[in-house]
């Protein structure tokens, strides 16, 4: 793994070093003329660019500001190197302690849960193909601002580790502008790029998107800069009408449609959400909505999947014609289960055994660990607290910057309090434990500016379970508190 990492460091290496080689792409009009390889599904960098674009705060002089901390791998971010791409030494750019590159994209890390679900969900839907996740897009920051972006690029992976040179652009300032300007109805604001527009071009690209909008979740300027920036839904359509066309066509006989309401149905899977939550002793909750009545009448089935990977289901349940419901499982919730649509067919062998096939017709997002939820700054010390479950309990996680040496001292006697409401007093804690305690996790599975320390507790994880932290021995020394489990969606569109 490691030679693997120094190969993949080294090739991307090469790829920044080539600055020569490198385009800016300084508006939607740039980007549509010099990426082909980003317009096609199921392709997923220019979601990845309209979502990171979405997050980021650009101030008055195009300075680019991330919200959280990249050090920590939230959204799946991954330290590459700290190496400049502005200068090349016998092909190894050399090595400047003042800034580093990240690496955001890569949907089969487990922190990539983290992401909305339209960016996720062609990566689900299309496994089998080699280019649901080949796009990444890389930034740089300084080592003593980490939340500060210094640039930003698109790329996608080569064949190996490396990322492919003659397909590797800088991002500007301007361009991910323009994007969040599509996140409103057209006004009269210069770096809206709907402007330039006569009124006929602007009503062509209007349906475009709204195309685009019958076939993803809605996400606001998504489809006018999936529009404005070429993208084929058209082959995207093509995708999964055969999917969703074919599942209505095969039952035809006992549920027929006309042909307004098949094509129709050909769209409706944008609307559906498969969403996992919590019963209140830690076990998963299935809820489904959205589901069109020709498919819930159809012999369907909702199953539960320990990851996107496995063929078979935990569990499984018929629709019996619901569209929308929930189930409370017996399973105990875990990162990675998944929610997917699913018909069956057995086939009997010889009167003894039979085998069941089964083929998942729409999948929704991997279950996130933390739900989705940054950490929560300690206040005063660069340690954060995040609350996370796993077998269905509540457990607590600190991230702690490596350049805080004493921080056991400092926190020596200092305990995170596990509470089943966040309604609850300081002092109605459900378990504990003291954070010299918590258990410190390998330096391969840490960050490199943090180390990990965790605690599982037995209080079974449930809508609004909560983490404290309490600096000293007395319950008024509060210094941090988690978001209320389940506070927010983890059906993030």
């Amino acid at each position: 793994m490691a030679r693997t990492a120094l190969l993949f460091c080294f090739s991307l290496s090469l790829v920044l070093t080539s600055v020569g080689t490198i385009k800016t792409l300084k508006n939607i009009k740039f980007l549509k003329k010099h990426t082909n390889f980003v317009k096609e599904f199921p392709r997923h960098g220019l979601l990845l660019l309209h979502w990171f674009a979405n997050i980021v705060v650009i101030d008055d002089n195009g300075a680019i500001q991330l919200s959280f901390d990249p050090g920590q791998g939230s959204y799946g971010l991954h330290l590459y190197r700290n190496k400049m791409p502005d200068q090349n030494v016998k092909g190894r750019a050399p090595s400047r302690p003042e800034s580093r590159y990240y690496s955001l994209g890569d949907l089969s890390c487990g922190r990539a849960r983290m992401l909305p679900f339209y960016v996720m969900q062609d990566f689900h839907n299309s496994k089998g193909s080699q280019y649901g996740n080949i796009d990444r897009v890389l930034i740089k920051v300084q080592n003593n601002s980490p939340q500060r972006v210094d640039k930003v690029y698109i790329t996608q992976k080569s064949q190996g580790t490396g990322f492919d040179p003659s397909q590797t652009y800088e991002i500007s300032a301007q361009l991910l502008i323009q994007i969040r300007a599509l996140r409103k109805n057209i006004v009269c604001n210069e770096d809206d790029p709907r402007l330039d527009f006569s009124p006929c071009e602007f009503l062509n690209h209007q349906q475009k998107a709204a195309k685009v909008e019958m076939m993803y979740p809605k996400a606001p300027g998504l489809a006018w800069f999936l529009t404005l920036a070429g993208y084929n839904i058209d082959r995207r359509f093509d995708r999964f009408s055969t999917l969703f066309c074919s599942t209505n066509n095969s039952n035809s006989n006992y549920y027929p449609l006309s042909t307004e309401d098949n094509e129709r149905q050909c769209f409706v899977h944008h609307r559906i959400k498969l969403e996992l939550k919590s019963t209140s002793k830690g076990f998963a909750r299935i809820k489904w909505s959205g589901i069109p009545e020709s498919i819930a009448r159809m012999d369907i089935d909702i199953g539960l999947y320990e990851d996107g990977t496995k063929e078979e289901p935990l569990k499984e349940y018929p629709l019996n014609g619901r569209t929308f419901g929930c189930i409370d499982t017996t399973v105990p919730l875990n990162p990675g289960l998944q929610v997917h649509l699913l018909q069956s067919e057995k086939t009997l062998h010889y009167l003894l055994f039979s085998t069941t096939h089964y083929t998942s017709i729409w999948k929704g997002p991997e279950f996130d660990e933390a739900n989705g939820v940054f950490p929560t700054r300690v206040r005063g010390y660069d340690v954060s607290l995040q609350l996370y479950t796993k077998d269905g309990y509540a457990c607590a996680r600190l991230y702690v910057k490596k350049s805080f040496t004493n921080w056991r001292n400092v926190f020596d006697n200092s305990w995170v309090g596990f509470y089943a409401s966040s309604s609850d007093d300081n002092d109605k804690y459900s378990k504990y434990e003291w954070v010299v305690n918590f258990e410190k996790r390998s330096e391969e599975d840490c960050p490199l500016d943090f180390d990990i320390y965790e605690s599982e507790s037995s209080l079974a994880i449930g809508p609004g379970v909560q983490a404290r932290l309490m600096l000293t021995n007395h319950i008024a020394s509060e210094k941090a508190r988690t978001v209320p489990w389940e506070e927010r969606s983890t059906f993030k569109q």
